[in-house]
């Protein structure tokens, strides 16, 4: 036998040393993040530690964009003062690639600790503040959002993250992740998750029950701490929406959940354990079911759109768009359902239901650019739907939800009331949601003709992937409620929604000689004005009226012609002589989840 040479054990050497590197590069990140508020509480320190890096270079990143809102936003240009440091405090060099990414020199570096600023006035994050003279209170709290504040080690979102959070003396920490033995740490499973679950620091108020077993979190939070509604009657409100579409699923998809209720504000968004929701205290004091109809849409969101999600909503690509055609499934019919919460817990009647039906309706259908776009592009064309200033374009909420609407009308008539959009949601659940994935574009549409055992080709064919206008009549009256349509020969050359012109202000708008987007009207003709229908059913096309506009502390005369544009006003009403199918057909879609 030879002896190895020496080039061969000199190779072989390499070899082993180079498979000790390997099986360090195989050791998982540990990745911990740590926040701190500064002492004058207008600012927060960001600490990211990474341990096990074995990697000549790191790359991090800020996402561009928050899931739910669907606009590039660039959160990376907010971070200041932004370093990179060894465990032993020696600095790193930092090459900053693009407005949300930085490459980190960690050749021979096993541990590195990321730092940067942020303000607080650009997170949105003391909120609650009221803008009053009173406003330069000192801060009692402030809410982060994930996807504005934390970055990521690329290609490592899957790895398991622990968040501390250094508070004064005497606030708190409440938001969805998992909570350990110290109150000031949590824990996510990957960045996703912990990016997810929004959270509020500081001072609050904090109410909860049980539903079989499943514990619920409701968090309020303003920065007097002056909480002047019934929180126990909203509280009450909010527990019959969890357990009514607890029921509609058969069990919750959480171990618990938390609804961050945040004073002042409006609107809400959806995470996969919890909520943040913006009440008014006025509206809330006056009717404690005022804040019901998001608190149901955003609830619903838990299970549409958190879990049973498009393929292309998860795992997010931070740094672009992620488009998909099914925004109007994942948030019209979420508002279809949370409607129908509304309703089937009593906090809506019947009538009141098919007003809001009317009001969708008469919004989608008065666009003429229904008959350019559908619903389905208008899902995809979510991003980009600030860039396009030539009128009012499908909306996939309000269409999805008319849309959602009908198909459980059709698919409980098709059936003799066997199967209804209830089955829908509850099999994409289960085909989906419980294992982990997304559904492909075109599932939505299967899924419906597999239960119902009705072909729904056409109706897609028609109403979702093309611009034909729905069979409203048609399809209302199998619960018995009459259609009908009262038309308005003129209307106004932009869109109303109440006395706002609807839209967002633009760069450049302040230079516009017409009516912009963000304007109220508050006179016509010098006469205080109060609806649009009373004042368009008294003039005809080609009449010219003079606008008075206001904007802030602007106010502004301007003329404009009534365009030759016809307005439809549906109505819907509950027939007096509907059938015993029609009834049991009204009375199991309005009232039950089965």
């Amino acid at each position: 036998m030879k002896r190895p040479t020496a080039a061969f054990l000199a190779i072989a050497a390499s070899a082993l040393a180079n498979a000790q590197v390997n099986r360090d590069d195989l050791t998982p990140l540990d990745i911990a993040y740590t926040t701190t508020v500064s002492e004058d509480l207008k600012s927060f320190r960001v600490e990211m530690a990474v341990k096990n890096v074995a990697r000549p270079t790191l790359h991090v990143a800020m996402p561009a964009w928050t899931p739910g809102a669907y606009g590039i936003g660039d959160y990376g240009e907010n971070a200041r003062d932004f370093a990179a440091r060894t465990a032993g405090g020696a600095e790193l060099e930092v090459t900053r690639m693009d407005a949300g990414t930085w490459s980190i020199a960690s050749d021979g570096v096993r541990d590195v600790t990321v730092t940067y600023d942020l303000s607080a006035s650009r997170r949105r994050g003391f909120g609650g503040r009221r803008r009053t003279e009173e406003s330069d209170a000192p801060a009692t709290g402030l809410r982060i959002e994930g996807p504005r504040t934390y970055v990521y080690v690329r290609g490592e979102k899957a790895l398991p993250v622990t968040s501390r959070y250094v508070v004064p003396d005497g606030w708190r920490v409440a938001n969805g992740l998992l909570r350990t033995d110290d109150p000031d740490v949590r824990r996510a499973r990957d960045y996703d998750t912990f990016i997810d679950a929004p959270t509020i620091l500081g001072l609050f108020e904090e109410r909860g029950f049980d539903v079989n077993g499943t514990p619920f979190t409701c968090v309020f939070f303003e920065n007097e701490q002056e909480y002047d509604f019934d929180l126990d009657a909203f509280v009450d409100v909010v527990r019959r929406i969890v357990v009514n579409q607890g029921e509609l699923f058969g069990s919750y998809p959480f171990a618990d959940y938390v609804f961050l209720f945040s004073l002042p504000g409006g609107g809400g968004l959806e995470h996969l354990n919890s909520t943040s929701i913006g009440l008014r205290a006025e509206s809330q004091k006056e009717d404690p079911e005022a804040g019901a109809s998001v608190t149901a849409h955003e609830f619903f969101h838990a299970w549409n759109v958190k879990r049973i999600r498009p393929a292309a909503l998860g795992p997010f690509d931070y740094q672009r768009e992620n488009y998909t055609g099914n925004l109007w499934v994942s948030e019209g019919w979420t508002s279809y359902f949370g409607d129908l919460t509304l309703v089937r817990t009593g906090i809506l009647d019947q009538g009141e239901f098919l007003k809001i039906l009317e009001r969708i309706i008469e919004r989608e259908q008065n666009k003429e650019r229904r008959k350019e776009h559908s619903v389905y592009w208008a899902s995809r064309n979510a991003w980009h739907r600030f860039r396009d200033e030539e009128g009012s374009r499908v909306d996939y909420y309000g269409k999805g939800e008319m849309l959602g609407a009908l198909i459980d009308l059709k698919m409980r008539h098709e059936t003799d009331e066997r199967v209804s959009l209830n089955d829908v949601m509850r099999f994409l659940n289960r085909w989906f949601a419980e294992r982990g994935v997304g559904f492909e574009e075109a599932d939505v549409e299967r899924a419906c003709t597999a239960l119902s055992n009705h072909d729904f080709g056409e109706f897609f064919a028609r109403h979702v992937y093309g611009t034909v206008d729905p069979p409203l009549a048609e399809y209302l009256a199998y619960a018995g409620i009459d259609y009908a349509e009262d038309v308005i020969p003129c209307s106004f050359p932009f869109d109303l929604r109440g006395k706002r012109i609807s839209g967002r202000p633009q760069p450049g708008d302040e230079e516009k000689p017409g009516p912009r987007p963000g304007e109220t009207v508050a006179a016509i003709d010098g006469q205080e004005f109060e609806d649009a229908r009373s004042f368009l059913r008294g003039h005809a096309a080609g009449d010219v009226v003079e606008l008075t506009l206001e904007r802030g502390e602007e106010r502004r005369a301007v003329e404009v012609t009534l365009a030759a544009e016809p307005i439809v006003i549906p109505s819907l009403t509950l027939r007096d002589d509907a059938t015993e199918k029609q009834l049991s057909m009204r009375a199991r879609w309005l009232g039950s989840v089965d």
